[in-house]
């Protein structure tokens, strides 16, 4: 087998994450999942609450960093990129984002990441929305409210009907960019 990389230990510890919540973030359980002795974790991180930092630091990458960068290059008017990201977060996986707040609600470290997290996705929005045309202040109200119906989607969102579900989107789509 190929030696593991930092960005290896990473994706597998979001995964692990996703697929079995936080308290599977542990040293000896991911090595053996993949394969490898502890002492390859070890190579990477100093400690697990170091791997646990890095974890969540990739998360962030990978949940806000990249989407900005991906919507960002998108040549297309900010309503319609606005659209196209509330689209995204109602069809994307839902594990992740569940187990990042699960683990929040544990862990006052993580608290304090997923409100960063949370302030940068909103600023996002808001400034699609003054880009489309609101001002400043109501379009950090409407990105509040945008952002919240995404995560309380992220939480219920399997629990409706899938035509209902789509509806609201397209709900949510049009209140977004209505002027």
């Amino acid at each position: 087998m190929a030696r593991l990389t930092k960005n290896d230990w990473l994706d597998h510890g979001l995964r692990a994450l996703e697929e079995d919540g936080f308290t599977s973030l542990k040293a000896d359980r991911l090595a053996k999942s993949l394969g490898v002795s502890r002492g390859s974790f070890y190579w990477h991180f100093e400690d697990l609450a170091a791997f646990h930092t890095a974890v969540l630091n990739h998360w962030l990458e990978v949940s806000v960093l990249a989407v900005v960068k991906q919507f960002g290059d998108i040549d297309r008017p900010p309503g319609e990129k606005l659209g196209l990201l509330i689209e995204r977060a109602a069809a994307g996986p839902r594990g992740l984002e569940q187990a990042v707040r699960a683990w929040a609600f544990n862990e006052p470290a993580v608290r304090t990441l997923v409100a960063e997290v949370d302030r940068q996705r909103m600023a996002f929005i808001a400034e699609l929305l003054e880009a489309h045309g609101l001002d400043r202040e109501p379009a950090q109200r409407r990105a509040l409210l945008i952002y919240l119906s995404a995560v309380g989607y992220n939480v219920l969102g399997d629990t409706f009907e899938p035509t209902l579900e789509e509806s609201a989107v397209q709900d949510l789509i049009a209140f977004a960019v209505s002027r």
